[in-house]
Order: C-alpha cells, then structure tokens, then sequence
C-alpha cells in the first residue's frame, strides 16, 4: 500500500520568464519602494465553528468533462451560459507528467479540444473576455501560451525551453492580456503586446495571480522564491500596477503588508479599483496544517477578514458584485467536500458541494478521500456560478465538475 503524508492544499508553483517573442524585456516602469499597508483585523478572526451536519447541497454534479484517470481540472472561466473553458491535467500519476486537459461547455455538454504534451503537461490558467477571446497557459520544458479567436487556438512558447521558468495565471479584457509565474528566484508579471510577450515586472518571490481593469493591475502570490523548499517559510506577496497619465501601467509598489509568517495568496478579484479581494492561506512551520487568509482592499488599506472556517485553505475568488463574493478552496472538518464562501456585503456563509469521495479503509493514500483543490466562476449575465478541482492525489486524483443556480 502507498502512503503519503498528507500536505494541506499545495500552493501552485509554476512560472513565467524573461522576455518572449518578440518584445525585449524591460525593467519594471515607475516601480517604487515598498509601501507599508496599515492592515485591520490582523490578528487572526476567532472562527465561527463549521457546521454539522452538512446541509443539502445547492452545489450539483454538471456535465461530464470526460478526463482520462488521473486527472485534474485547476480553473474555469465562462463569458455566458453558452461559453465556459475549464482547464487542467489527466493521465498523470507518480512516474509522469500527465497531459494537458481543455474543456468547452457550448450550454448543453462538454467536449474535449486536443492541446499537445509537447506543448503543455499541465494547463493551469484560464481566462475568457468573449466567445471569440479566450488564453490558457500552462508547462511543459517551458511556459505555453495560446488564444482563441473563436475558430482557432494559437499557441506560444514565450520562453522558449526555459525549465525553470512557469507561467502561473493569465487575465485578459478591456485592460489587455496580463500573465502571472515565476522563475526558479523571482516572480514575473508579463503582457502580451498584440506582437509578442513583454516582461514587465520582476519580483523576490513568485506570483501565483494576476487581475486586472483599465488603470489598475494587481498580481498575488509568496515572497518564498520557487527554489525555497516550503511555502510555510514566506509571506503574502501584494504587487499593484496603476496608470499614472494615459491608459498604460506606468508605476508598481509593493504593499508592504504586516507579518503573516506562512502566508501565501493563490487567487486575486477585481471588482473595482477600490474593491479587490485575495485569497490562500497560512500554512503551520511543519506544513501540517492550513488556516484560510482573506485580504480585502477598500481603496485606501488592505484587511483581513474573518471566514467561519478555522482549519483549511482557500484557492478561489469570483464575484458578481460588491455584495456577492464568493471563494472556494477545502475545509478540514468536512474532508471529501468543495468549500463555498459567500459573502453578503456584511457576513461570510460556508456552504459545500455534495460528498465526492468517503474514506477507505484500504485507499492508496492517506489524503485519497480529501479535495485537493476546488477553483470557483460565475456566468455574467446570471445568478449561476461554476466549480471545478480534483479530490485525491497521484494516480488516485479525479476531476470535478459542479454548477450552482
């Protein structure tokens, strides 16, 4: 029998590069030092405990995304109730890679579009602003980038066979396209230009998140470089972009947020430049345990907020609105279910998706019964919202599918 140690939610690590085809790489424009963020509620949130039993789920079953074992979905983005992309992995188990997983909803199923192991093992980001404007990234031997004009993908190798070098997320809209990742030491924030990819902005650390509107980009992730063995050893890391005269980014800081030793921050909304929400969580020095870690920016300081959630980590933020926010990520004391956050504009309300696995007496690892990840969108234009992740792990990982109103 296999059995691993089980590890809170992983923190992704995968990356970006120096610059890519066609655009030399610059150094960051108007970057300044580090401002200091005066954070409220910064001692951790007494929680509300979780409750049980578990309510029936509002969260149900939807489609099937018809992956081949082994499999993963790590994101999903929709521009309509007609147009959804999820992303991931499949036949991926301990002794390989695995191959790149993408997804189309078209209203009424899922069908698979064909992405080369050549190009990408994994796909890790998505992000749609129309049926006709869509970009995934993922990695191979190097970061991978293609678009979707709506008839076809194009794709791209920014960095060419550069190992060390991940993309991590990708945002796209009015405010143009914008890329997340890292190298082996730093994080990097990357646009694409219209021509080729310019690297904007390095970092100490790695960036895991990355959105943006016009004016305003703001990319997430840890102060703990790739290299270092261990998220528990970092900080939250907080980098805004703004313009300054005219519509381009011109000046980046750094918040300089108050310790929160193990934190780490996976995932960044923008509902206006004066509404954002980030989310992770705050690993234990030996890495047993997780704690979630909300930050909200109200336009002036950076808070945390407390979650009715005391043991577990975070890994999505989507919202319709100032009062309609919601994350997704994993619960200890509910193993085997998606956790829902939501919030109202005035309280968090916990919910869960339905039970995906129960524990095994004789399952190949310790953490097969447990969710691995749970990624969350909402479908503008509705009340409906979309999930997808993984529950278990190594050659026991499955995929989910999971839609609420």
């Amino acid at each position: 029998m296999r059995i691993t140690r089980r590890w809170p939610v992983a923190m992704a690590c995968l990356a970006l590069a120096t610059a890519c085809g066609g655009g030399p790489e610059t150094p960051a424009e108007g970057a300044s030092a580090p401002r200091t963020s005066t954070m409220s509620e910064i001692d951790t949130p007494t929680p509300v405990p979780t409750p049980s039993p578990v309510p029936a789920s509002e969260w149900k079953p939807a489609g099937n995304a018809r992956l081949t074992s082994a499999a993963a979905l790590r994101e999903i983005a929709a521009t309509g109730p007609r147009d959804a992309w999820a992303v991931g992995y499949q036949r991926s188990a301990e002794d390989r890679e695995g191959t790149p997983a993408l997804q189309h909803w078209d209203g009424v199923r899922w069908t698979q579009t064909a992405v080369s192991e050549n190009d990408a093992w994994h796909l890790v980001g998505v992000s749609a602003a129309s049926p006709s404007d869509a970009w995934i990234v993922g990695n191979a031997r190097g970061p991978y980038a293609a678009h979707w004009d709506g008839l076809r993908w194009r794709g791209w190798h920014p960095y060419g066979d550069a190992e060390d070098y991940h993309l991590t997320d990708v945002t796209t809209g009015r405010a143009g396209t914008w890329f997340a990742g890292r190298s082996s030491t730093q994080g990097l924030i990357a646009r694409w230009t219209g021509r080729g990819f310019r690297t904007i902005l390095r970092a100490d650390g790695q960036f895991l998140s990355i959105t943006a509107a016009p004016g305003h980009v703001w990319a997430v992730g840890s102060d703990v470089p790739a290299s270092t063995n261990g998220p528990e050893q970092g900080m939250p890391m907080i980098w805004h972009g703004r313009a300054v005269s005219g519509p381009e980014i011109q000046s980046w800081e750094r918040i300089t947020l108050p310790e929160i030793t193990g934190g780490v921050l996976r995932d960044v909304w923008m509902i206006s430049p004066s509404d954002v929400w980030a989310v992770g969580g705050v690993i234990s020095p030996d890495g047993a345990a997780e704690i979630p870690l909300v930050l909200h920016w109200d336009g002036t300081t950076w808070g945390r907020a407390g979650v009715p959630v005391s043991r577990g980590g975070l890994q999505g933020v989507t919202a319709f609105g100032a009062g309609d926010v919601w994350l997704s990520g994993a619960d200890d004391s509910q193993p085997g279910r998606p956790l829902f956050l939501h919030f109202d504009g005035r309280s968090w309300t916990a919910s869960y998706g339905p039970l995906l696995r129960a524990w095994r007496e004789e399952q190949p690892y310790t953490a097969s019964h447990l969710v691995r990840v749970t990624r969350v969108a909402h479908v503008p234009g509705t009340s409906r919202l979309w999930a997808v992740g993984s529950v278990g792990e190594g050659d026991d990982e499955d995929d989910f599918v999971l839609t609420r109103g």
